[in-house]
């Protein structure tokens, strides 16, 4: 019997390179994968991991260095009492939503010291999923562009992101959200843009702010004379102006600051195609650069050579903007794909799951050009539990139900181990 294959939008052709499967198949064409890696829907809970499985390699949490000596990354962690350590990690969904890395964050701080949020970017004015410890809105409309569907009228920013306002006087709210009421508390805005933008005024409710700001083509610095958890700002921006994000910190002399960027979908290839002047992460500075992709890349048709080529391209490029700065790389974990299969018999078909065999590909590559160039790598892949450790993540409820993605409790165990590996290596 000859099955009927479901009309798939030519953009969602165009963002995943689906080919429908012969009609003969036993198998139906289905889009769910590509879908959920370009808008995925991660269930928050507030169910924290409790204990580490004992599936999970803990011998292998440890960062492979290659030859890599951390010196001036231990003694800047040693110093963060009077210096700020920054770190900038850079990922896809798995990053965006922050639930893994702000685990890692908070350890981080808790160990270092505090020195402020970090960057945040306007996800949701872009229509996209964002972090649930910050807010970025506005009363008036802006239009958004993303790494992985860009407007030409909206400038992107290093975040991958852009948003534009839709008058040239508008106003946005920036607050810092916590479900304890211990909101992270901001004395200090970078905001970065493209075009040129000046700060009319600052509020936070109905109470004027006095502020100091100065004015770049590409960064606009904001001080305000007290902590605040929450202000309005009121501004003009010439035509075209767009924002990427926005740095909160909170004035401390010392401590870490730990920036996330992640786009869902993305991989080297996706940030590598950034416009030149993205190239550069604003006038951050970074000490570490971390970089957690190569999933999709497990979900797309690049050979592993290719792969190896687009590692090459991003990392020399972080090289030459940052030649200071230390980089290391981690590996994806065992993840599943799914195909809808006709019910022998029946009109419907039920979806079934497989272990996704290019993740260990992508895995290999990412350790293979690590040690051919001397990048320390942390091999989450290992640490996670190896070949058929996403079989135990769904049986342990640490797995989302896409099996793609981790649960909350999933993440929160990911970003702990991280930082386990991190702390060890910086001592």
């Amino acid at each position: 019997m000859r099955l009927k294959i479901k009309h798939i939008s030519l953009l969602t052709a165009l963002l995943c390179s689906i080919a429908a499967l012969p009609a003969k198949s036993q198998e139906a064409a289905d889009t769910t994968d590509c879908e959920i890696r370009v808008a995925p829907q991660i269930e928050f809970s507030d169910e924290d991991f409790d204990i580490i499985p004992s599936f999970i390699r803990q011998g292998s949490n440890h960062i492979e260095m290659n030859g890599t000596d951390w010196h001036s990354l231990r003694d800047k962690a040693a110093a963060t009492d009077s210096l700020t350590m920054t770190i900038v990690h850079i990922g896809d969904s798995h990053i965006q939503a922050d639930f893994a890395t702000g685990k890692t964050r908070s350890l981080m701080q808790a160990q270092y010291g505090n020195a402020g949020r970090g960057l945040i970017v306007p996800l949701k004015l872009a229509g996209t999923n964002e972090p649930r410890d910050y807010l970025i809105k506005s009363e008036t409309k802006w239009h958004g562009s993303k790494l992985m569907k860009r407007s030409e009228n909206v400038a992107l920013g290093f975040t991958g992101v852009g948003i534009a306002p839709e008058c040239d006087s508008t106003r946005l709210t920036v607050a810092t959200l916590s479900r304890t009421g211990n909101a992270e508390q901001f004395n200090t805005l970078k905001i970065y843009h493209c075009g040129t933008l000046f700060i009319d005024s600052i509020s936070a409710g109905d109470r004027a702010i006095a502020f100091s700001a100065t004015h770049t083509d590409s960064v606009t610095t904001v001080t305000l004379p007290d902590p605040e958890t929450e202000v309005t700002l009121a501004f003009n921006t010439a035509p075209g102006t767009s924002i990427s994000g926005i740095v909160l910190s909170n004035g401390n002399k010392g401590g870490v600051l730990y920036h996330a960027i992640g786009n869902n979908g993305a991989t080297f290839h996706s940030y590598n195609s950034l416009p030149e002047n993205c190239r550069r992460l604003g006038d951050i500075s970074p000490d570490l650069i971390i970089v957690s992709l190569g999933a999709n890349e497990a979900f797309g048709k690049q050979t592993a050579d290719e792969i190896y080529e687009s590692i090459d391209a991003f990392v020399k490029r972080m090289k030459h903007c940052y030649p200071e700065s230390d980089i290391l790389l981690t590996t994806p974990m065992e993840c599943q794909k799914s195909t809808r299969v006709r019910v022998k018999g029946k009109r419907r078909t039920r979806r079934t799951y497989a272990v996704n065999d290019k993740i260990l590909t992508v895995r290999n590559v990412i350790l293979k050009y690590c040690r051919d160039h001397d990048v320390p790598v942390y091999d989450w892949y290992e640490v996670a539990g190896g070949t058929g450790a996403s079989r135990q993540w769904v049986k342990e409820g640490l797995m989302a139900k896409d099996r793609i993605h981790h649960s909350y409790k999933g993440y929160r165990l990911h970003g702990s181990l991280l930082y386990d590996a991190l702390k060890n290596s910086l001592q």
